[in-house]
């Protein structure tokens, strides 16, 4: 058995005698606590500072424990597993607004990244309950969507939640935008998410990263005219020969080894420096699934193909295929892979 093996081991061990969730987001913590145990070294009686989270007295949660959510978020500023491991059972079992009171920080985030795809999935489906509860005033239906989460959804949430707080490092002043008023969309300008796919070609497999536009000045006119991609006819009509486009050296898709991540897409010019930018990664870099990193590791290109609108499709083909469909068709460009 591997030293990680025996960790996890002890944390689920841990988590069930104590009564702590034990999700995949809690892992690490309690990893770090049953190893702190077993050599003895868990910190006891010590106290971390406590965050000013007085302006989320104002959210629309009144029955939100701040006492609670300022011990936690000071705990995760510190980066202490003993005290986290203490708090955040405690959040989870208590009421369900020091959670949404917790999470308005993801609603409120003043970027694209809150409407991208790279968010996790509970996050970004929470987050327009979120945002609409404070221009309401009235939490009812955003409590309601965390009561009736999963165990495993709520937890991804609290993570991703206690995650920015802790990146943060100071309190946060909330700023709320109206995603339907033209003057927020034009200063965020073109806004795309990615959806990752597998596209088959006669010479093998190749990478797919769909873009779907989140925001007005994103889509077909902005993918064919500022980024001058050609339309392609894709995906091809059963029983023809497929063609690809060819590789575009100028165009890069920029990964992190590290993340196993896509950092950004953007095109050079000549000297080297780029002169668009097309996409580029929130905080916290998101895995990307290993099936399409071990292809990408292979093949050293990624078809980027877009504008799709993949709600309510099963796949990364389905949305290609119905996007494929419209008039306006499929813009794609062949781009080529930085490691960094």
């Amino acid at each position: 058995m591997t030293g990680n093996k025996k960790l996890y081991d002890a944390a689920k061990a841990l988590a069930a005698a104590e009564g702590i969730p034990f999700t995949r987001a809690r892992t690490r913590i309690l990893a770090d606590l049953a190893a702190a145990k077993q050599s003895g070294h868990q910190q006891s009686g010590h106290q971390h500072p406590a965050s000013d989270l007085g302006f989320l007295a104002d959210a629309p949660y009144e029955q939100a424990d701040l006492e609670l959510a300022a011990a936690l978020v000071g705990a995760c500023r510190a980066g202490c597993s003993s005290c986290q491991a203490t708090l955040i059972p405690k959040v989870l079992a208590g009421n369900r607004a020091t959670v949404g009171a917790l999470a308005t920080i993801s609603a409120l985030m003043p970027a694209p990244m809150g409407l991208s795809s790279a968010v996790p999935r509970p996050v970004r489906e929470w987050n327009p309950l979120a945002r609409q509860a404070l221009e309401d005033d009235n939490g009812a239906a955003a409590l309601a969507a965390l009561e009736a989460m999963t165990p495993d959804d709520l937890d991804t949430i609290l993570d991703f939640t206690l995650n920015m707080w802790a990146f943060s490092g100071a309190s946060i002043k909330p700023v709320v935008l109206d995603l339907d008023d033209p003057d927020v969309e034009d200063e965020l300008g073109p806004v795309y998410t990615l959806l990752p796919g597998i596209e088959q070609t006669p010479h093998g497999p190749l990478p797919l990263l769909l873009l779907e536009p989140e925001t007005n000045p994103a889509g077909a006119e902005d993918l064919s005219t500022r980024c001058a991609w050609p339309r392609w006819d894709a995906p091809p009509v059963p029983g023809s020969d497929p063609v690809f486009p060819d590789p575009d050296p100028r165009w890069r898709v920029r990964l992190n080894i590290g993340g196993r991540a896509v950092e950004e897409i953007a095109r050079v010019d000549d000297e080297g420096f780029d002169d668009i930018t097309v996409w580029r990664a929130p905080e916290p870099l998101v895995r990307m699934p290993d099936e399409w990193w071990d292809l990408v590791d292979r093949v050293q290109h990624v078809l980027l193909c877009g504008p799709v609108f993949a709600h309510g499709r099963a796949s990364a083909a389905e949305a290609l295929a119905a996007a494929a469909a419209t008039s306006t068709g499929v813009m794609a460009v062949l781009a080529t892979t930085s490691f960094w």
